[in-house]
C-alpha cells in the first residue's frame, strides 16, 4: 500500500478548540476524520458547523462506546479509503501541534513503526494524574521488559492501519481508557517498534475530562494484571519478537532516547532517575548500595587510581586520617544522584551558594560572552541542569564523542526539549570555530573541561606541574579560547553541606598566545588552571572524579 496517513479524531463532549485544532491540520495538508462517539446536542451541532468550515470526514455514533472503539472505527474506516497510517489526535487541545512537521517527517522515515508523543507537562498537570500515569509506566516496562515506551497514555500517535487492524482481529482490546496502552503493549509485543517523540501537553482551565476514576482506574487495573500474567506465561517469546530498531532512521533532534539505543549504562541512569524522584535522594542512598560495592569489587583499576590520588592529596593537605577509596566511590555515586536531582526537578536554584563575587547570572545578563573552563571536581553538572531556560539555550558545551552521545540521551530522558548545545570535540573545525566565534560575539558561552587530553593520541597537550608531580593537561581549550577571542573563567560546583558551592575565577581577559613560541604561552595558562585544579583537589578530595592515573 502506498503511505497515505489520515488524521483521526474522537470527541465525546470536546468541541471547544476543535476549530483551531482543524485549522492546524489542514494546514499541515492532512485530510480529516471526526468519530462522534455519541456525543450531546451541543457538541453534534458544533461539529455540523465546523464540518461546513473545513469539509472533514464524519462518523456519527448513535451512543458512547468508548475512545477505543471510536479509534478503531475510525481504523476500518481509513482502510477501506485506502489510508496506510492513522494519526490520532485527542480533541482536548492538551497537545502542542506545532510538532506535526516532526511527526510527519519521522513516519514518512519509518513507515512500520507506531510513532507516539513524549509528553512534556508543565505545572498545570494535576498531581492525582502524575502518580496515577508513573504506576502505568512502571507496569509497561515491566510487561514489555524495555524501557522502550516512556509513555503508553499519550493521545497523539500515528499508527500504521494494516498491523494495527490484525492486532484487534486476533486479540481482545479494550474499548476505554484502556485502549492506548494495551494496543501499544501488544504492537510492541507483535514487533511493531515505538518511536517516541517529545509533545507539549498541557491542561487547561476549564477542560472537561472522560475519565470515569471508579470504572477506568479498574479497567485499567485488570488491563494490567492481564498483561503482568500474559508476559509472565509467554515470555520467551517477546523476547524473541522484539522489535528491530536498528533499521529504523531516527534524528536524535526529534526522538525521545529511548527510541535509540537500548544500552545498559543509559537504561541504568534512567530507571535511578526515576527512582530518585519516586523515593527521594535518601532512600536512593540506600538501594543503590549494592550497586555502589559491586562497581568497586569489580573495577580493579578504578579501584587503585582512587587509592593512588586520595594517598597524595592527603598527604598534600596534611589530612591526619587514612583515606578511604571505597568513601570516594559513594561520593561519586551521591553527584550522579545530585546531577539526576536537578535534572529531574528535585533540587533547584535554593541549593546553590555562590563562593566569589562572581556569579553565573550576573555574567549572562551581560552582552559579553566568554569560555568557561570546567572540570571533573565536583558537580558542574548540577549548574547546567538548574540554569534558566534563556541561559541554556545560550551554553555550548564541548564533549569528546562517547560522552556526547550518552549525555545527549540522558537529556531526553529528562528533559526532551532541552535547549541546551553539545558539541563533539572530535568534530570542531573552521566551520565550528567560526560559528562558536559568532556565538560568543552574541552573547553565548562555550562550556570545556581542561582536566582530560585529547582522545586522539597525536593530539596536542603541554606538561605542567600538578600535585607534586608533572602531568599532562590538553592545550584543546586554550586555543580555543585564544580564536574566540574573549574572557576566560574557570570553575568547580563542589557539595558542601547540603550545598552546592559554585566558585567562579577569571583566567584572563583574554588568551593570546605568542606565535613564536605558542606552547610556552599555552603551558602559562596551564599552569594557571592546574593550581586552581589543586587548590579544589585538596580542599575537596573525595570530589575528584576522574578514576584514572592522572599522572600516566
Amino acid at each position: 500500500m502506498i503511505p497515505k496517513i489520515l488524521a483521526l479524531i474522537p470527541t465525546h463532549n470536546h468541541h471547544r478548540v476543535l476549530d483551531r485544532i482543524l485549522c492546524c491540520i489542514q494546514s499541515a495538508g492532512l485530510d480529516i476524520l471526526i468519530v462522534d462517539d455519541g456525543s450531546q446536542s451541543e457538541t453534534k451541532g458544533a461539529l455540523a458547523k465546523l464540518q461546513e468550515k473545513y469539509a472533514f470526514n464524519l462518523i456519527a455514533l448513535d451512543k458512547n462506546q468508548g475512545k477505543g472503539a471510536a479509534v478503531h472505527h475510525g481504523f476500518i474506516w481509513a482502510k477501506d479509503n485506502g489510508y496506510s497510517h492513522v494519526f490520532q489526535i485527542d480533541a482536548d487541545g492538551q497537545h502542542d501541534l506545532d510538532v506535526l512537521p516532526d511527526f510527519l517527517d519521522l513516519y514518512h522515515k519509518n513507515p512500520t513503526a507506531l510513532i507516539s508523543g513524549q509528553p512534556v507537562y508543565d505545572d498545570s498537570m494535576p498531581l492525582a494524574r502524575r502518580i496515577g500515569r508513573w504506576f502505568t509506566h512502571v507496569w509497561v516496562w515491566i510487561e514489555t521488559l524495555s524501557f522502550r515506551i516512556t509513555d503508553s497514555m499519550c493521545g497523539f500517535r500515528i499508527y500504521p492501519v494494516e498491523s494495527s487492524l490484525r492486532l484487534m482481529k486476533t486479540k481482545s482490546i479494550g474499548v476505554r481508557m484502556d485502549f492506548d496502552t494495551q494496543v501499544m503493549v501488544h504492537l510492541f509485543w507483535s514487533g511493531v517498534p515505538v518511536i517516541m517523540s517529545p509533545v507539549r501537553v498541557i491542561y487547561p482551565e476549564g477542560n472537561t475530562s472522560n475519565f470515569d476514576v471508579i470504572r477506568d482506574n479498574w479497567r485499567i487495573t485488570t488491563m494490567h494484571t492481564r498483561l503482568f500474567l500474559t508476559m509472565l506465561l509467554t515470555w520467551p517469546k517477546i523476547l524473541m519478537n522484539r522489535p528491530c530498531y536498528s533499521v529504523l532512521d531516527l534524528p536524535q533532534a526529534s526522538t525521545h532516547w529511548a527510541s535509540m539505543s537500548e544500552r545498559a549504562p543509559i537504561l541504568g541512569i534512567f530507571f535511578l532517575a526515576y527512582c530518585c524522584r519516586l523515593l527521594g535522594k535518601r532512600l536512593c542512598l540506600v538501594v543503590g548500595a549494592p550497586v555502589v560495592l559491586y562497581y568497586y569489587w569489580r573495577n580493579h583499576e578504578q579501584r587503585q587510581a582512587s587509592q593512588q590520588f586520595l594517598s597524595r592529596a592527603f598527604a598534600l593537605g596534611n589530612r591526619s586520617h587514612h583515606p578511604n577509596s571505597l568513601y570516594h566511590f559513594f561520593s561519586f555515586y551521591e553527584m550522579t544522584l545530585d546531577k539526576l536531582a536537578a535534572w529531574t526537578g528535585v533540587m533547584n536554584f535554593d541549593k546553590i551558594t555562590y563562593q566569589s563575587a562572581l556569579t553565573f547570572q550576573n555574567l549572562m545578563t551581560s552582552d559579553i560572552g566568554a569560555m568557561l573552563i570546567v572540570s571533573h571536581i565536583g558537580n558542574m553538572e548540577f549548574c547546567r541542569a538548574v540554569a534558566c531556560a534563556d541561559h541554556k539555550r545560550r551554553l555550548h558545551v564541548l564533549l569528546h564523542g562517547k560522552n556526547s552521545q550518552r549525555y545527549r540521551q540522558m537529556l531526553k530522558a529528562f528533559n526532551p526539549l532541552s535547549d541546551l548545545n553539545i558539541i563533539e570535540v572530535t568534530d570542531v573545525d573552521p566551520g565550528t570555530i567560526l560559528f562558536l566565534k559568532e556565538r560568543v560575539d552574541q552573547g553565548d558561552w562555550v562550556v570545556m573541561a581542561g582536566d582530560r587530553v585529547p582522545v586522539k593520541e597525536n593530539g596536542r597537550v603541554v606538561t605542567v606541574p600538578f600535585m607534586g608531580e608533572p602531568a599532562k593537561f590538553s592545550q584543546g581549550p586554550y586555543i580555543m579560547a585564544s580564536l574566540l577571542e574573549c574572557p576566560v573563567y574557570m570553575s568547580t560546583a563542589v557539595r558542601d553541606g547540603k550545598n552546592i558551592s559554585v566558585h567562579l575565577e577569571k583566567l584572563a581577559d583574554q588568551i593570546k598566545l605568542d606565535r613564536a613560541n605558542k606552547e610556552v604561552s599555552i603551558r602559562g595558562y596551564a599552569q594557571i588552571f592546574s593550581g586552581y585544579l589543586e587548590k579544589f583537589a585538596l580542599l575537596y578530595p573525595y570530589q575528584w572524579f576522574n578514576f584514572f592515573n592522572f599522572w600516566k
